[in-house]
């Protein structure tokens, strides 16, 4: 039996297969952004108030840069499923082991510049003197366990290309339980403040890392451990090439988080800052699970890609719209069914009214852009991992930086704090025009139009 046949990501599924293989991921990625919503906003909002969920909140445009650099390694999983569709298995495996060494050395570095230069950089974040000393707090534990989250950034991605898709599951799963008991520990038992979050973390993070060391060191997987290569210029230049469009909307979305979290500091001081949190939170919990299924899917499109294999290609990106837009209709249904139960669990009685009417208000217009987002976000990952490196970049460029930056500026100076709600709406429906547009040109390069024809097999 040959190497191509033996490989999960080269099968052909059928629509129910597919929705099997991409639940596990799909559930995970929701469970991630439920911890991470229960630990940084809701234990924070609920038992350290309203100021400590602020400072929080302005402190974000940091992790996104750190999930920037995750995001952009991650995408050697692209590059290995592409080798492992053309036959290269020992390779992809050293491309494996040797982005998770650089990946560690970046962590170690990106901690000695907070260990050095913590309070410029909160104050270069926007933290008040209100917000301050919870920021600080909460970076003087966080800052060590960056090297973990980096690595668990590529562990993570390689779960679906390794045939094991349900042990992403079973990682988000340790590393919730893990947290939800220490954050309860820390800080409601041990009353610690939000300190006890980032000790939370701290020991999800190195619960997760655990699981992740013992799955990859058997050597039976179809990604495991190896000796990692000595040409890791290469592997960069490959690594950048694909994942400089995460890398570059992670940026672009920290920036925009930055200029939304001046402007709302200016119009409405922490009150605001502290509901748009609650809003924005609960929608990216379950944005996320888009990410989870583009996520699994991309490497059978990649893997398509690397065997030339046009049919195949089409169908699973016609399968992954399909799937994509279930999702997209169930989230929306639980938000708006939902919207009481997350008022109650995220503020108490002795929160202000006017976060409860802001929060009620934003969490019926916020979650619509969703319609928009999941198409958006299913053509940019797609014409990525095809080699349209420049469409995905383009498409992520103009929808998290000059739709998003445009629309946070100026729809709450025409509106007030009601225009907060509508800037991620309107940055996501005009990418979505562009978006279209750049399906309809590439439809005859990949096979996925009526004509069938596919030029990429013959280049």
């Amino acid at each position: 039996m040959s190497e191509r046949k033996e490989s999960t990501i080269g099968k052909e599924f059928t629509l129910p297969e597919l929705f099997r293989f991409v639940a596990p991921p799909v559930v995970t990625r929701l469970l991630v952004s439920l911890l991470s919503t229960l630990d940084d906003s809701l234990f924070v909002s609920r038992f350290l108030g309203q100021n400590a969920l602020a400072a929080f909140s302005v402190a974000m445009p940091w992790f996104m840069f750190v999930d920037a650099i995750g995001m952009m390694f991650s995408s050697v999983s692209v590059i290995c499923s592409i080798k492992m569709g053309e036959g290269k298995h020992d390779e992809a495996k050293s491309d494996f082991s040797t982005s998770l060494v650089f990946l560690l050395g970046i962590g170690a570095f990106l901690t000695l510049i907070l260990s050095l230069f913590l309070h410029p950089i909160l104050r270069i974040l926007g933290e008040t003197e209100i917000l301050m000393p919870y920021a600080e707090e909460f970076f003087r534990v966080s800052r060590f366990y960056l090297p973990l989250i980096l690595i668990n950034y590529v562990f993570n991605s390689f779960y679906v290309i390794a045939g094991k898709p349900k042990c992403s599951m079973y990682a988000s799963a340790i590393n919730m339980i893990f947290q939800f008991f220490f954050d309860w520990l820390f800080i409601v038992k041990l009353k610690i403040g939000i300190a006890g979050a980032a000790y939370a973390n701290l020991m999800g993070s190195l619960a997760v890392t655990l699981f992740a060391v013992v799955f990859y060191s058997n050597r039976s997987r179809e990604v495991c451990f190896v000796k990692p290569q000595s040409r890791i210029s290469a592997l960069l230049k490959l690594i950048f090439r694909y994942g400089r469009m995460q890398a570059i909307t992670s940026l672009a979305i920290s920036f925009g988080s930055y200029v939304t979290n001046r402007v709302q500091l200016h119009i409405g001081g922490e009150e605001v800052v502290a509901a748009y949190t609650i809003v924005s939170n609960v929608t990216f919990m379950f944005m996320n699970s888009f990410f989870g299924l583009i996520s699994s899917t991309s490497p059978l499109v990649s893997y398509a890609y690397g065997e030339k294999n046009a049919r195949k290609l089409a169908r699973a990106c016609r399968q992954t719209v399909i799937l994509v837009t279930g999702l997209m209709c169930l989230i929306i249904i639980l938000i708006m069914s939902g919207k009481g139960l997350i008022i109650r669990l995220y503020l108490t009685e002795t929160s202000s009214d006017r976060i409860r009417q802001m929060a009620s208000k934003g969490l019926t217009i916020y979650p619509l852009s969703l319609i928009f987002f999941g198409y958006n976000v299913l053509v940019q990952e797609f014409s990525n991992v095809l080699g349209k490196h420049k469409t995905s970049l383009f498409l992520s460029m103009m929808e998290n930086f000059v739709f998003q930056n445009v629309a946070s500026i100026l729809l709450p100076y025409l509106f007030g704090v009601n225009g907060v709600w509508f800037v991620f709406m309107t940055a996501e429906f005009l990418t979505f025009f562009l978006t279209a547009y750049c399906v309809y040109v590439n439809r005859n390069v990949y096979g996925y139009g009526r004509e069938g024809i596919a030029t990429f097999v013959n280049n």
